[in-house]
């Protein structure tokens, strides 16, 4: 049996008051590597602070990004953050409360019920801490419930410290029964029709509207109704068969809520949640490339304490990232040791942890675009003149983007492509840009975007319109078979609002 590992603030003593198979360790003896879980390892963590960004954050995510199955996962960790996704979750506790109430009506419903990994200590009460621990994922907390009205008011993540004797007990008969039950397909609509997300207050868009209607129309040529979405039509959502994001992603934001939204409702989603999740946040990526061996450039996660040390391994220019930064956007180049308290300071305001990297200067990067594990298209993006990045910001809120040279797949050279493929493969089987530079020591991975830029005469100018038939086949493919349709209450996703 794999040891399970528990992280934990302060795990001194925890151990007595858990089963043999599990293993406590620190945050930091995770985050820095020093206590590597047995492979297929669950990790489960109960670090107090866990809001997105934070260091109980970064567990989960470095977690997931070393092929470890975590609870909770970095993404019910960021639909925490947002209260919208947090509602759209009660449905099914309310189902399974309102369902109790049908089979009795003597029946008393507390106005608390603790949760530990979806066991509670009243058995009659056990559906719906199931029902709880599915919709929110979180390993402890408590429910509130009203219980004349039979409805779930608020779920409370739990911190480890504050649990009592008894509650102590549940989470070690929890941590003996940890299972999990794989979903129920639902059958496919006819008729397909796709939702396009757009933001036009978006500066810099994946596509531009001619690139819209040209997939429109391509769409509307394989049969595919396709429709345009604003940020107020989510109630809509559930009226269509598969979405398309074609807004700059983060979490957070409408796009994520849009991208969650679809999943709940069982629809195929580009970008989904779990890529967004993971291709916001640079640390994800570097771990998970690191922990499979994908080329990269010297890289180091760092904290406040840890900064100066990374200038003294990397040497001078290096490069600072804060993890959700986009369009070169969070990136900055330190020339020498005096900058870089400054500049690490900054960057640590919005994020507990941040990249070092050491700088690598290339006339272009290579963009390679990848859908379901093939490649799509490919396309040298120039730096702009006069600078080292292909986007230069300006403090009046303006941008100069460099040139984009469109190359046919067959002219990539091989170790380019198979580098891209394999780093998009650490993501996930959805659509990704992969962008890597070319050193002596071969290509190296800079990073993956969920929602990589598609336009006309750039990204399509080789397979013209034969890129969107891909694209739409794609998402007719996975409609068609009935991918990711999990059977889900009869609910509007309007709910969310």
């Amino acid at each position: 049996m794999a040891i399970t590992t528990i992280v934990a603030d302060e795990p001194e003593g925890l151990a007595d008051d858990l089963p043999p198979q599990c293993r406590v360790v620190a945050p930091d003896d995770l985050l820095d590597g020093r206590h590597l879980p047995q492979p297929g390892s669950i990790v489960v963590n109960l670090c107090r602070d866990q809001r997105p960004l934070s260091f109980g954050y970064y567990v989960s995510l470095i977690a997931e990004a070393r092929g470890y199955a975590a609870i909770p996962t970095a993404a019910a960790l960021a639909d925490q953050a947002d209260d919208r996704l947090v509602r759209s979750r009660f449905a099914p506790v309310d189902h399974a409360l309102a369902a109790l109430r049908r089979q009795g009506a003597r029946l008393v419903l507390p106005r608390r019920l603790f949760v530990a990994l979806g066991r509670c200590n009243k058995p009659h009460l056990q559906e719906v801490a199931e029902a709880a621990y599915e919709a929110f994922g979180l390993p402890l907390m408590t429910l509130q419930i009203d219980p004349s009205r039979a409805q779930l008011l608020q779920a409370v993540p739990e911190p480890l410290a504050g649990l009592d004797p008894r509650q102590r007990r549940l989470l070690r008969a929890a941590l003996e029964r940890l299972a999990g039950t794989p979903p129920t397909p639902r059958p496919f609509r006819r008729a397909p029709k796709l939702a396009v997300l757009l933001n036009p207050d978006d500066p810099l868009p994946p596509s531009k509207p001619s690139t819209i209607v040209r997939l429109r129309d391509v769409a509307s040529s394989m049969g595919i109704d396709t429709e345009c979405l604003g940020h107020r039509d989510l109630p809509r959502l559930g009226g269509f068969d598969a979405l398309l994001i074609r807004e700059t992603t983060a979490l957070q934001t409408p796009s994520y809520i849009f991208a969650e939204t679809a999943t709940q409702l069982g629809l195929p989603a580009i970008d989904d949640p779990v890529s967004i999740l993971r291709c916001c946040n640079k640390v994800f990526l570097h771990e998970r490339l690191k922990a499979e061996g994908v080329a990269q450039p010297r890289t180091l996660a760092v904290r406040a304490d840890t900064l100066a040390a990374a200038g003294e391994a990397l040497g001078f220019p290096l490069v600072l990232k804060v993890p959700d930064g986009a369009c070169s956007r969070g990136v900055v180049r330190v020339d020498t040791p005096a900058e870089l308290p400054v500049a690490g300071r900054r960057l640590l305001r919005r994020s507990r942890l941040i990249l070092a990297q050491e700088y690598l200067y290339t006339e272009f990067d290579w963009r390679i675009g990848v859908l379901a594990g093939q490649p799509l298209f490919a396309c040298r993006y120039g730096m702009v003149r006069g600078h080292w990045q292909i986007f230069r910001h300006d403090g009046d809120g303006s941008s100069e983007e460099g040139a984009t040279e469109p190359v046919p797949l067959d002219a990539v050279p091989p170790a380019v492509l198979s580098a891209a493929l394999a780093a998009a493969a650490l993501i996930g089987t959805g659509l990704y840009g992969v962008d890597l530079k070319e050193t002596a020591q071969g290509p190296v991975v800079i990073e993956v975007n969920d929602n990589p830029n598609i336009d006309v005469g750039l990204e399509d100018a080789c397979l013209g319109d034969a890129l969107y038939e891909r694209l739409l086949g794609h998402f007719l493919e996975r409609i068609e078979a009935g991918e990711e349709r999990a059977a889900v209450p009869a609910r509007a996703a309007g709910s969310i609002w």
